[in-house]
């Protein structure tokens, strides 16, 4: 940049002043050191998405107990206390508990559970029936996804129990002989959703328009040449309910001791 010359006059004589014009301040950066602590923040940054497990399958698994402390009187309300732990690792939603032959009165729905999250519920049961009959617990729970969860245990109900648990088994007790009769019930639906290939948002397969974007739904089968990632993920999530599903059985009908259960299940959530 050129000086600024400034001529001042003197009797005649001229004197030149020059003045110097200061341009901006340069910054004290050093662009090396920069550069590292961008690549450095980018390496943390990439691998904390890696570690987050963006493609990580959560699901919800509940065990529950049931307690009974006095012998189960007919015609009486009778106070049981119902256990439900999460030990799965997603959240679940909307836990209900429906009883089959048996009045109830108090919560029998809590709206989620994290994963690691207990929650105690003291309900009120009523049986009008004199002679002892088998009565049924259906436990049901949703995934943030949208699947449906159930689990099923049966008991009688009068009862002579005391101090003990209830529910514990979806056989009732003394029925083994007739086991074939007590089918196990799918522990998940997922095969009653599809995806919306424009939104991505899960629909029950009796819609044909999606809810959220108005696009035609198409059956999940139709859609693998067309979103195989999508698909796959979908596929891992079937395969991962039904070991799922058949450990939950394998414990119920006592071939699992529950450190085995445990330790199943922890491999195939982790």
């Amino acid at each position: 940049m050129a000086d600024k010359v400034s001529f001042t006059n003197f009797g005649g004589k001229k004197k030149v002043r020059k003045v110097k014009r200061r341009g901006p301040k340069k910054p004290n950066i050093n662009a090396e050191a920069l550069l590292d602590e961008v690549l450095v923040a980018k390496k943390m940054a990439d691998r904390t998405i890696a570690e987050s497990g963006s493609n990580l399958i959560t699901l919800p698994f509940l065990e529950f107990s049931a307690l009974q402390e006095t012998p189960f009187a007919s015609g009486e309300w009778n106070p049981v206390e119902v256990t439900l732990s999460n030990t799965g690792n997603g959240a679940a939603s909307t836990v209900t508990l429906s009883f089959d032959n048996l009045r109830v009165r108090g919560q029998t729905i809590v709206d989620s559970l994290n994963p690691g999250d207990d929650k105690v519920v003291v309900i009120e049961l009523r049986s009008d029936a004199v002679d002892k009959t088998i009565s049924r617990l259906d436990v049901y729970y949703h995934s943030i996804e949208g699947d449906t969860f159930t689990a099923v245990r049966r008991d009688w109900f009068p009862n002579d129990y005391e101090a003990a648990n209830i529910f514990e088994s979806e056989i009732p007790p003394g029925e083994d002989k007739n086991s074939p009769l007590y089918q196990h019930r799918e522990v998940m639906h997922g095969d009653f959703h599809i995806i919306c290939g424009n939104c991505g948002v899960r629909a029950p397969t009796t819609f044909r328009i999606c809810g959220k974007c108005g696009t035609r739904l198409q059956k999940r089968l139709d859609r693998r040449d067309e979103g195989r990632d999508l698909a796959a993920v979908q596929d891992e999530r079937e395969i991962l309910i039904k070991k799922l599903q058949k450990l939950g059985e394998l414990k119920d009908k006592g071939l699992l001791s529950d450190d085995e259960f445990t330790v199943a299940k922890a491999q195939l959530l982790n």
